[in-house]
């Protein structure tokens, strides 16, 4: 026996079977979890992709600037469309959240997602974990071609009578409320931030986000620097009736008045009306190309009866874009009655005061396109307002916040 014994363990004939049985467990342990880790990464690549084109088309819905949820909406009827189309696909559990980058809105996707280990969920214990994020935000908005900034008391956009706003290719904005008591509003989009009433095509977005000023930064201060003495507001008032009479760029104080079959052309650059209005009325004619119309505390521009004004904005220069502007703090009415205000290529910029489109013939349809930014707006009679969008067409850029701005998405994280 006690040969028998050592003849046993002295054989090798055995060995590899032994060393084969206690390898095979863990080979094919290891050939089952790389398996599985495979599936596990496949399942983690698919779900990101699910993660990004979600976020990508909810943050489309951005665009509107509404309170958000048109977008995660769009976002998880589009994360389960692709969940529809996967087999056997692991438990997810998915989140839409709208957040801030870079001063913009964003949506945020987080998918959290668990699938089966094998041996019963045994190894890693109670499965895999694994989760995929994606956040995008608009690359820009709907061209923006009217805001009113008013956002407390009766600051609203007003229209009553027949009179028509017209936008074809562009939003309209009010960071209050929109009252159509009577004519209509028709663009590519309509919102505000609290209310909006009346014949509004499309329908409006109620609810929105309110949109800043888009020109804070514009440097107005020319009031404290371009000061006018009595005698110059006195003095240098220009009132004519008839002839051509040719404006140079500048300081005008004591302002402009054109009436009868006068004609005036102003020359290229800023024009500076002080403590003084611009008003054309009767028959006359109020031209100019390359210009900037800035109002101080006192001043207002008023075109009435049948006068023809076609005005196209700066080309170049800090006021590059504006056609009429006025100070922060002139709450005047600036008034657009006259019958052929054919022209008005520009941003019109009235931060803290009205503008009263009235009469009954179209306004500014001529332009290329037109921007207005205002406190509050009211339109009566049955003017037509012609809001164009033709960005490409002019000479005259867009500033930055309004006007062409894609609709389009990208990731962002």
């Amino acid at each position: 026996m006690k040969a028998l014994l050592k003849r046993f363990f002295r054989s090798e004939r055995g060995s590899i079977a032994l060393k084969f049985a206690l390898l095979v467990p863990g080979v094919a342990l290891l050939s089952v979890g790389a398996i599985d880790l495979n599936g596990v990464h496949a399942a983690q690549n698919r779900l990101q992709g699910i993660a990004d084109a979600a976020a990508l088309a909810g943050a489309s819905d951005l665009a509107l600037a509404t309170d958000g949820a048109p977008a995660v909406a769009r976002a998880d009827a589009y994360y389960r469309a692709e969940l529809a189309e996967w087999s056997n696909p692991p438990t997810i559990k998915p989140s839409f959240e709208l957040v801030e980058r870079n001063g913009q809105r964003a949506l945020k996707v987080r998918l959290e997602a668990n699938r089966m280990s094998f041996f019963a969920n045994m190894l890693p214990p109670g499965g895999w974990n694994f989760n995929s994020e994606a956040i995008a935000s608009p690359m820009g908005l709907t061209p923006l071609c009217v805001l009113i900034t008013g956002e407390v008391g009766a600051q609203v956009l007003n229209l009553t009578d027949t009179g028509r706003m017209t936008a074809p290719a562009c939003m309209v904005h009010s960071n209050r409320d929109i009252d159509v008591q009577g004519g209509m509003i028709t663009a590519s989009a309509v919102q505000a931030v609290t209310s909006a009433r009346g014949y509004i095509s499309p329908v409006p977005n109620t609810g929105a986000a309110v949109i800043p000023d888009p020109f804070t930064g514009l440097n107005l201060d020319y009031a404290k620097t371009l000061k006018c003495t009595l005698e110059q507001i006195l003095t240098s008032r220009v009132k004519v009736s008839v002839g051509v009479h040719y404006i140079l760029p500048g300081r005008h104080c004591g302002g402009l008045e054109a009436s009868g079959t006068a004609k005036v052309i102003l020359q290229p650059g800023e024009h500076f009306f002080l403590s003084g209005h611009l008003v054309v009325s009767g028959g006359a004619k109020l031209d100019g190309t390359d210009v900037a119309l800035f109002f101080d505390d006192g001043s207002k521009f008023e075109f009435k009866d049948q006068a023809v004004v076609n005005l196209t904005g700066r080309k170049r220069g800090q006021y590059a874009g504006i056609v009429m502007g006025s100070t922060r703090v002139n709450t005047q009415d600036f008034i657009i009655s006259a019958d052929h205000v054919r022209t008005l290529l520009g941003v019109i910029y009235v931060p803290a005061a009205r503008l009263i489109v009235e009469g009954y013939q179209p306004v500014a349809q001529d332009s290329a396109w037109t921007v207005i930014v205002a406190r509050s707006m009211l339109m009566k009679g049955s003017p037509s307002l012609i809001i164009n969008a033709n960005y490409q067409g002019s000479s005259v850029p867009v500033p930055e916040g309004v006007g062409p701005r894609a609709n389009r998405s990208r990731l962002v994280e």
